[in-house]
């Protein structure tokens, strides 16, 4: 899971983006939480977000719910 890549919900298809990582302050520990926003269309031709919609989980807990859509690569 990197930067950019976008998953896509595997029961309702809503897509997200990884946006960010973080930890508890203080805390640089292997396990972090990863920041997500929610993707959305605006019309037929924009697809954007709205940072009030961000979100966060664990790795485990964002794969268990999503899959890989479009690697950060080639986004």
């Amino acid at each position: 899971m990197r930067l950019g890549d976008i998953y896509v919900n595997k029961k309702d298809k809503s897509i997200i983006q990884i946006d960010s990582y973080a930890t508890h302050m203080g805390e640089f520990t292997e396990k972090s939480i990863v920041i997500f926003r929610q993707m959305e269309r605006h019309n037929a031709y924009e697809i954007g977000s709205v940072p009030s919609f961000n979100g966060y989980g664990s790795q485990e807990e964002i794969e268990s719910e999503y899959e890989l859509l479009v690697p950060q690569e080639k986004v």
